[in-house]
C-alpha cells in the first residue's frame, strides 16, 4: 500500500505539472509571438559614419583643486568624469594652480560649463575671468563641492559669511522638476545625511533641492548672471555613484540649451531562476502552497504576465543545485519534483535569456572579508581546483541538460567574485560576454562592483551591473532606478522568486501585494519611458560595446536648431536634450522622435543615421 500511495502521489504531481505547464505555456508562447514581432532591430544593417566638423560643441571644463584637498573632492572628481564619460560629453581638466597661471580663452565651455571641485577655493584667482565667462560669453559656473571661502559664493548668489551646519543635514526633497521619476522621489535621513554650509541666499536664486530634516537647507540652487547662470551644491554628495545622474540633468537644466547621449535600454534580472524548488513548505511560505507547487501555479505565471503586459524581457541567472560542497564529488538532483528546469528554461529560451548562477551558490573565492562570513556563513573553496572542477561539471550538465547555447552572461552568487574566481570562471566558460555584479556595493561587504564599461581585467567581457533591487521600491530605491536613466540611460533591476519566502525581504507582504508592486515599477518606467529598449544581459553588453565606440558631439548654439553626430553607429542609441517647448521641435534628419516631457522640458530622439538635425516647427 506504501508503493501505492507514493506511487499515486507523484502521478497526481506529475499530472499537476502537466496542467500547470501547458496552460502557463501557451500564454507565454502567445506572449513570445507577439513582444518578438513588435521588437525593434538592435542593430542597423550597416555602421554609419562621417566626419565631425569644426563647430561650436558642448564642452566642460572640470576645474579642480590638487590633490592635498580633501578626499570627498578627489572622489567627486573621479565620479564627475566618470558621469561625463557616460553621457559621451566631452571634457577638459585643470587644477587650480594651472588656473591661477592661466590666460587662453574659455571659449569652447560657452556652451557647456566649467565645473568647480575644491573646498579650498580661497586660493583660486582671476575670478573676474568667470564672472565674465557668465554674464558675457552665457557660460554656466557650476560648484560641485560647498565651500565656505570660495571668493565666487556672493556671485553665486550666498549672502553674508557662511558657516558649516553643526552636526549633519538630512534627507533630501527636490523642489523642481529636474527628471522624470527621479525629482519625484524624497530621500530619507538614512539615505541622505550632508555636510553642508548654512547660508543666506539672494532673492534672485531659485532653489532646486532642500534638505526634509528638523533643519531645512537648500542644497541646490541655480541663479542667473547677465547672460549665463550659476548652480550651486551645497554637499559633498556628488563623490557618490547615484549621484551622477542628478548632476548630469540639472547641469543640462541649468544650461538652458543642451543635451546627451544614453543607451536607452532595460535588462530586468532575476537571480536564482531556474533554481530548485521542492515539495515541500519552507519556513516563511505562507502562501497556501509548497513551494514547487507556489513556482508552478503563481510566480512563474504572474511573472511572465507582467512581461507580457509590458513588453520587458528577464534574463534569468540558473544555479544547478542548492548544497554547499566546495569539495568534489559534485552532484546534480534530477528529481522531477525538486527542479523545473525543464519547464522554466523553455520560459527563458523563448522570452528572455539563462544565464549562470553557478553550480551551487557559493561565491568564486578561496576566503571572505569578516562582514562576508557573519552574514553568509559560506564555505570557501579550498583552491582553485576545486572551483575549476565544480565549473567543469556545471558545463558538462548545462550541455546534457539541454539548456540550449551555453551561457554567455554570469551572475557571481551573493555578487561576490574574486579575481582567481574570475579568471578560472572565464577559462571554463570562455564564451562569457558579460558578467552582472552590482553598480553600487557596500566596501566593506567585498561585493564586486561594477561599471558599465569592460572589465578593467578581462577587457573582452562587459560589466552589466544591477542598479537597484526588489518587489516593493521605497523612494530611496525609486530615486537610484531613475537616477541610472538619468546618467547612462539604463534600468538595471533584480528580484529573487525565493524573496517572497523571507520575512526580511518581503517586508511583510504577501505574494499579491509584491507582484502589483513590482508591476507598479515596471509600469511606471514604461509610462515615462516607453521608448526603451528591452533587452537581454548579453544584447545590453553588445549594445555598450556599440554605444562606448561611438564618438558624440552637441551643438545647441543655434536658435531653434540643435545638431548632433554620432559616429560611427551600428544600433541604436538616444540623444536626451532640454530644450524649452519640446512639443515645437521636430526631426529633420538623422533621427526620430521618441518621447516629449513638457513638464521638464525633455525630448528624445531615437538616432538612425550619423548625423541628426532637429528643427522648431514653422
Amino acid at each position: 500500500m506504501a508503493f501505492w500511495r507514493t506511487k499515486g502521489r507523484k502521478i497526481a504531481y506529475l499530472l499537476l505539472i502537466v496542467t500547470a505547464v501547458t496552460a502557463t505555456s501557451l500564454r507565454v508562447t502567445d506572449w513570445w509571438q507577439t513582444s518578438h514581432q513588435k521588437r525593434d532591430a538592435l542593430t542597423y544593417g550597416e555602421t554609419y559614419r562621417t566626419d565631425i566638423p569644426e563647430s561650436r560643441y558642448q564642452r566642460y571644463l572640470l576645474l579642480h583643486h590638487a590633490k592635498q584637498d580633501i578626499e570627498e573632492a578627489d572622489l567627486t572628481l573621479a565620479n564627475l568624469e566618470r558621469a561625463l564619460t557616460n553621457a559621451k560629453l566631452p571634457y577638459d581638466e585643470m587644477s587650480f594652480a594651472e588656473w591661477n597661471k592661466f590666460d587662453g580663452k574659455l571659449d569652447a565651455y560657452r556652451d557647456g560649463a566649467i565645473i568647480l571641485i575644491g573646498e579650498r577655493q580661497a586660493t583660486l584667482q582671476h575670478t573676474e575671468r568667470l564672472e565674465r565667462y557668465v554674464r558675457e560669453q552665457g557660460g554656466l559656473l557650476v560648484n560641485a563641492i560647498r565651500s565656505a571661502e570660495s571668493p565666487l559664493n556672493a556671485f553665486m548668489g550666498i549672502e553674508g559669511e557662511p558657516d558649516f551646519v553643526k552636526g549633519k543635514v538630512t534627507g533630501w526633497r527636490w523642489t523642481a522638476p529636474i527628471y522624470p521619476g527621479l525629482s519625484e522621489a524624497e530621500l530619507s535621513a538614512e539615505r541622505v545625511t550632508s555636510s553642508s554650509l548654512t547660508v543666506g541666499l539672494s532673492p534672485q536664486v531659485k532653489i532646486w533641492a532642500q534638505s526634509t530634516g528638523d533643519r531645512v537647507e537648500p542644497y541646490l540652487w541655480q541663479r542667473e548672471q547677465g547672460k549665463g547662470h550659476t548652480l550651486y551644491w551645497n554637499t559633498l554628495l556628488l563623490q557618490e555613484k547615484m549621484w551622477r545622474g542628478p548632476f548630469l540633468q540639472t547641469l543640462l537644466k541649468a544650461q538652458g540649451a543642451g543635451g546627451k547621449l544614453m543607451v536607452g535600454a532595460q535588462v530586468w534580472f532575476l537571480d536564482d531562476f531556474p533554481s530548485p524548488a521542492y515539495d515541500r513548505v519552507s519556513e516563511g511560505n505562507r502562501t497556501g502552497l509548497t513551494d514547487f507547487q507556489f513556482r508552478l501555479q503563481r510566480w512563474d505565471p504572474d511573472m511572465q504576465e507582467i512581461a507580457r503586459k509590458y513588453g520587458i524581457r528577464y534574463s534569468s541567472g540558473a544555479i544547478l543545485i542548492y548544497n554547499d560542497r566546495v569539495k568534489p564529488p559534485f552532484a546534480f538532483n534530477r528529481d522531477p519534483f525538486a527542479k523545473l528546469y525543464g519547464f522554466e528554461t523553455s520560459l527563458m529560451e523563448k522570452t528572455g535569456e539563462l544565464g549562470l548562477h553557478g553550480y551551487n551558490h557559493m561565491p568564486l573565492t578561496l576566503a571572505y572579508t569578516e562582514e562576508q562570513e557573519a552574514d553568509l556563513g559560506y564555505p570557501a573553496w579550498p583552491s582553485v581546483a576545486e572551483m575549476e572542477q565544480a565549473l567543469r561539471f556545471a558545463r558538462a550538465r548545462w550541455l546534457q541538460e539541454a539548456y540550449g547555447r551555453l551561457p554567455t552572461f554570469y551572475i557571481p552568487p551573493s555578487n561576490i567574485l574574486s579575481p582567481e574566481g574570475k579568471q578560472v570562471l572565464l577559462r571554463v566558460f570562455p564564451e562569457l560576454k558579460t558578467i552582472s555584479s552590482l553598480y553600487q556595493a557596500d566596501e566593506a561587504g567585498g561585493a564586486l562592483e561594477q561599471e558599465f564599461a569592460p572589465d578593467p581585467d578581462f577587457p573582452q567581457v562587459m560589466g552589466t551591473p544591477r542598479i537597484t533591487y526588489g518587489y516593493a521600491l521605497s523612494e530611496d530605491e525609486l530615486h537610484d532606478l531613475y537616477a541610472g536613466l538619468a546618467d547612462i540611460g539604463i534600468v538595471s533591476h533584480f528580484n529573487h522568486p525565493d524573496d517572497v519566502f523571507n520575512e526580511d525581504r518581503n517586508q511583510g507582504k504577501t505574494w499579491n501585494e509584491l507582484r502589483d508592486a513590482f508591476e507598479g515599477v515596471v509600469g511606471s518606467v514604461q509610462d515615462r519611458f516607453s521608448f526603451l529598449q528591452p533587452v537581454t544581459a548579453t544584447e545590453l553588453a553588445d549594445a555598450l560595446r556599440r554605444y562606448q565606440a561611438a564618438e558624440v558631439r552637441i551643438d545647441a548654439s543655434q536658435d531653434e536648431r540643435v545638431t548632433a553626430y554620432v559616429t560611427p553607429l551600428s544600433g541604436p542609441v538616444f540623444l536626451e536634450l532640454h530644450l524649452e517647448a519640446p512639443e515645437r521641435w521636430q526631426a529633420v534628419r538623422g533621427g526620430e522622435i521618441v518621447g516629449r516631457q513638457g513638464e521638464y522640458d525633455l525630448l528624445w530622439v531615437k538616432v538612425t543615421g550619423p548625423q541628426v538635425v532637429l528643427e522648431v516647427k514653422r
